[in-house]
């Protein structure tokens, strides 16, 4: 079930395999490994009888038969954040319609009443990934030899751990901790979690069911996923089999062969989160909520000596410095610098007439930009974003109002002449 195309400007090798595993008698997972349609997904059924497959495949099938409907020939022409915007809302929407369709199925039939799956969704398009999550499979990827989560579990333990409730030796201890607090199909609606990432050669995605993941450390799998994706999704497979197989398990594994990207890809790389986490403006957010905010970022690289916002603009852009340094500046003179996790720009800084400034690369400087009309967006959409973001940008402003004063008096105590 591998493949590759060197046709294309993004090539990828992919396999998947799912077992049935030791303890169980039939497997509710599926899933999909299409490199022609671009097309990655696993699912794993929950409701006993026979509902638990159904649900499952239903989720799989809905969404191969949903594809040709993708606003994605938009993305690929022009990857703007406009367009990407409108792929990851029909795949939530699209999410949320298979959602529907499963709880409607099963109030029909009283058989498979509380029938209901997971879902992970990996749609390559242009030299990006967008991807959709809902329960408790997970999304891994591989990049630069360390493994990182990009999915947050939609658990019980999870919601305890994000809110502070317990410590993590606690949450190990809940009876109730493996409780899926979101699913498809057991409500008539659901929230779906959404991202996109761009992609770098070299880098390895996973998608795999819980029955992988809690037989086998994270560590482990980071080891398994350095060999190609047949004998990765073979190892992976049967690691959690030697290691007790208690449920069944299921890998979708590809490979980033070749990738139109020509520098490193910034959204949802590690150092991306970082600077985001570092950042007084996201500390608060959960790692599901960082990656929820990459959604409307784009990443820019600025060489040295560059000007990125100009001495008396207006600024209706919020950026974030990832790397380097950026001077604040009046009238050729700095006054101020700010390095990773430092953000300005809109939100940020407090642009009044006598306190304009700008802002110059000191050195190669890779910037996060975040345009006002999508943070508004955002705000809109996500109350919980909304209110952190809100709270953050409010004591920011704060502390850049009486920061910048600071240091601008000093500037015209010691230039008077300006």
């Amino acid at each position: 079930m591998k493949n590759s195309d060197a046709s294309a400007p993004l090539r990828l090798n992919s396999a998947a395999l799912t077992d049935v595993g030791r303890k169980r008698t039939n497997n509710e997972d599926a899933f999909i490994a299409d490199p022609e349609l671009g097309l990655y997904a696993v699912a794993d059924g929950m409701g006993g009888h026979a509902g638990g497959e159904i649900a499952s495949q239903m989720a799989i099938d809905a969404l191969r038969s949903a594809l040709p409907g993708a606003p994605d020939a938009a993305f690929v022409e022009q990857p703007t954040l406009a367009n990407r915007r409108r792929l990851l809302e029909w795949l939530v929407q699209t999410v949320q319609s298979i959602n529907a369709a499963i709880h409607t199925r099963a109030q029909e039939d009283f058989k498979l009443r509380g029938m209901g799956c997971t879902l992970d969704v990996a749609l390559i398009r242009g030299g990006g990934v967008f991807t959709a999550h809902v329960g408790d499979s997970r999304i891994y990827i591989l990049r630069s030899g360390t493994v990182y989560q990009l999915t947050e579990d939609h658990t019980f333990a999870q919601m305890l751990l994000a809110n502070g409730v317990l410590s993590k030796e606690e949450v190990a201890k809940h009876p109730q901790r493996n409780m899926l607090t979101r699913g498809l199909g057991p409500f008539p609606s659901v929230q779906v979690d959404s991202a996109f990432f761009e992609l770098d050669a070299g880098d390895v995605f996973l998608l795999c069911s819980d029955g992988l993941y809690v037989e086998v450390p994270e560590e482990r799998i980071a080891a398994l996923l350095t060999q190609p994706p047949d004998l990765a999704t073979r190892e992976l497979i049967q690691a959690g089999l030697e290691a007790g197989g208690r449920d069944n398990m299921t890998a979708v594994v590809f490979q980033v062969m070749q990738s139109p990207q020509q520098q490193l890809g910034i959204i949802g790389a590690e150092k991306t989160r970082r600077a985001l986490a570092r950042s007084s403006l996201f500390a608060a957010f959960t790692e599901s909520e960082l990656m929820r905010v990459q959604k409307i970022a784009l990443g820019r690289i600025v060489p040295p000596g560059e000007t990125v916002v100009t001495q008396g603009s207006a600024v209706d852009e919020l950026y974030l410095v990832m790397e380097g340094s950026v001077s604040v500046m009046r009238d050729g003179d700095t006054f101020g610098k700010l390095g990773p996790g430092d953000p300005f720009g809109a939100m940020a800084l407090n642009h009044e007439p006598d306190m304009e400034v700008s802002m110059r690369t000191d050195t190669l400087t890779q910037l996060l930009v975040f345009p006002l009309a999508e943070i508004k967006t955002l705000l809109a959409s996500d109350t919980a974003i909304a209110a952190k973001l809100a709270l953050a940008a409010l004591e920011r402003v704060h502390h850049r109002h009486h920061s910048v004063v600071n240091s601008y008096s000093r500037y015209r105590r010691d230039n008077p002449a300006k």
